[in-house]
């Protein structure tokens, strides 16, 4: 009495939905926004996560890419990008101008 007899690890349900899983993270469009210098890919632009065009680095250096442009998260390589920053106290709002809206 071998139940599993035919059972064939390789195909069974459980391997075909991690392989399917696996396929779906390796095919998702996830475009870097910064390079590994931590500038715009597009642009090349080296801009500071304050937004202000100007900025030499306000941020204590980051412990990655020793940048004092980094806010919380290296930019390096990173995959996204601040959209504005709010000013508490008035209604003070810097956009970002390099993003781009999809």
């Amino acid at each position: 009495m071998n139940f599993l007899h035919n059972f064939d690890p390789e195909t069974s349900a459980r391997e075909r939905r991690k392989l399917n899983r696996k396929s779906y993270f390796m095919n998702r469009n996830c475009k870097k926004i910064y390079n590994e210098r931590g500038q715009i890919a597009g642009t090349g632009k080296d801009l500071c996560d304050c937004l202000d065009e100007t900025c030499p680095g306000c941020h204590f250096p980051c412990p990655k890419c020793n940048s004092n442009k980094c806010g919380h998260e290296c930019r390096a390589n990173r995959k996204w990008m601040y959209e504005k920053i709010e000013i508490e106290g008035n209604d003070f709002v810097i956009k970002n101008v390099y993003k781009s809206n999809k």
